[in-house]
């Protein structure tokens, strides 16, 4: 697992790598958050916020480990798909 200030010194290859790596991972498989956050397209400090906000999206905490499956990161991107903006509302 990487470190937050790691993610932000990876090239653009290695990100696509990374990426690459949770498209094709088995649903059951854990991912740390800032692979996560690069899926999701936002930064590992919002879903740190978002773990203190009590957010929909589960995660596993093992002594200072975060880490989110795969399942529940998709079921959590598709719950957050709206088709009108009038859904907001």
């Amino acid at each position: 697992m990487m470190a937050l200030r790691d993610l932000k010194q990876t090239d653009e290859s290695q990100q696509n790598h990374l990426l690459k790596d949770f498209i094709e991972a088995p649903l059951d498989q854990n991912f740390g958050h800032e692979v996560v956050a690069m899926y999701l397209g936002c930064s590992p400090w919002t879903l740190a916020r978002m773990r203190c906000n009590g957010s929909e999206l589960p995660y596993t905490k093992i002594g200072r480990r975060i880490a989110y499956k795969k399942r529940d990161v998709l079921a959590y991107e598709k719950s957050r798909t709206t088709t009108c903006t009038a859904q907001y509302a």
